[in-house]
């Protein structure tokens, strides 16, 4: 099958039989029937089925809402050799994602209402999945000058940060989060310190040591950690911290949420499976940003999950060509790639050891994130989009990056066996990815 073959366009009126639906914005998880009729969730009467919709009977399967990714990165809007609108949201379909919010990193930068129409218009014609914006904190992304926060609200993004960057100007990331949220807009901010983490290319531990890598600290995290706590209870102003990835940080988010702070927090799929042993081999493709720590930091990131302290799961999808990745350890990109292989990597990890499984990972991927930049396409509900997904929770399958829909390869998960398989993707009710 060709890759134009695997996004297709089908009938928008389905008849969905006996599939194990979970949502929980209805708290649904219970086998029903669900029916779709001009994109959108609808009840029917039985004598009209057989004329007017395509029937799937989906007897063992799962159908979730579309998961939701708050921090993805893409290269270019359109065309070149790399990461573009169109192959990340290709590789999205695969993985069951139907709505993402890219990283203003992207050429052109989305740091002003030009370039932002642009790539808006360059979606409109290439995504096969729900595309939205995060504007720049900052000109240019360089931490020096805010961004016309108000211009970008009006263009339609749906959040601000320097993501993958961190502001490193206290004072500049105070007026943005205080202009921000006077447009209503959360901040993402991905902690680091610069200073105690520019020649860290691993986490500060006996592995790094062993290998003479230089140590990227949890302190590096921590301390903007406790930046933007301590900005959003001064300003009353909601920021998001993606990609946490220490047990410190975690404590610091803990203690916020119980003073009533408006912080949330995300972390991603290989900090919650992978350790820094990985890197032992020096394997580039466990290289990530921010690196992968210990074992104690990824057991307090599942705890974490699972009593709300942190509320969601991002891909952190951040592709790099080959020839980029595969050189010397130090010299090579941080990043991984994650879109198609977030939810199966998720699921296996936590295979038995969590209670109600697949309702959990609808909460983590897709009601919360879409809560916290208020997105409506995340629901199984009458009248609402039919952006949903097919996953049979029992196959096996071995991940290939190389045969993978993104344009770069840099999964840690090549060559892994993985449990759950999305068998479809739907947006609006269209068929955008079925299982070759």
């Amino acid at each position: 099958m060709s890759l134009h073959d695997k996004f297709l366009k089908v009938v928008k009126n389905l008849y969905l039989k006996n599939a194990h639906v979970i949502d929980p914005a209805s708290k649904t998880d219970r086998v029903k029937d669900l029916w779709v009729e001009d994109s959108k969730f609808v009840h029917t009467k039985a004598e009209k089925i057989d004329i007017e919709y395509e029937i799937l009977d989906l007897t063992g399967k799962t159908i979730l809402p579309g998961l939701v990714d708050l921090r993805c990165h893409v290269r270019n809007a359109v065309g070149g050799n790399q990461e573009n609108i169109r192959s990340v949201s290709q590789a999205a379909c695969a993985g069951g994602f139907t709505t993402l919010l890219v990283m203003p990193n992207i050429s052109p930068f989305a740091d002003n209402p030009g370039s932002i129409r642009y790539i808006n218009e360059c979606a409109s014609k290439n995504a096969a999945v729900n595309f939205y914006l995060a504007g720049a904190l900052t000109d240019n992304m360089e931490g020096r000058s805010l961004s016309p926060i108000g211009s970008l609200k009006e263009s339609g993004v749906l959040a601000i940060t320097d993501c993958p960057l961190s502001t490193q100007n206290n004072e500049i990331f105070v007026k943005g989060v205080e202009y921000a949220s006077m447009f209503d807009l959360p901040v993402i901010d991905l902690p680091r310190e610069l200073s105690l983490s520019k020649n860290g290319s691993a986490h500060d531990s006996v592995v790094a040591l062993s290998m003479g890598l230089g140590g990227y600290p949890r302190m590096a995290e921590e301390i903007f950690v406790q930046r933007s706590i301590t900005v959003s209870k001064y300003l009353d102003a909601h920021i998001h911290l993606s990609s946490i990835s220490s047990k410190g940080s975690v404590e610091l988010i803990n203690d916020a949420k119980n003073k009533g702070i408006k912080i949330t927090a995300d972390t991603t799929p290989h900090h919650l499976c992978l350790t820094d042993e990985k890197i032992r081999g020096y394997h580039t493709y466990f290289k990530t940003h921010p690196p992968l720590r210990e074992e104690e930091d990824r057991e307090s990131l599942v705890s974490a999950l699972l009593d709300g302290t942190i509320d969601n799961i991002c891909t952190g999808h951040e592709p790099h060509q080959d020839h980029l990745k595969k050189t010397e350890y130090d010299l090579a990109p941080a990043g991984v790639t994650s879109l198609d292989t977030c939810f199966s990597a998720i699921y296996t990890q936590l295979f038995g050891k969590v209670e109600n499984l697949p309702y959990k990972l609808a909460e983590w991927l897709s009601y919360n994130p879409s809560k916290i930049i208020k997105s409506n396409n995340t629901n199984i509900q009458l009248g609402s989009s039919a952006d949903f997904i097919v996953i049979d929770l029992n196959e096996e399958w071995i991940y290939s990056a190389p045969n993978s829909l993104s344009l770069s390869s840099n999964n840690p998960f090549d060559g892994c066996k993985l449990r759950s398989m999305i068998e479809r993707t739907y947006v609006g009710g269209e068929l955008v990815y079925k299982k070759p």
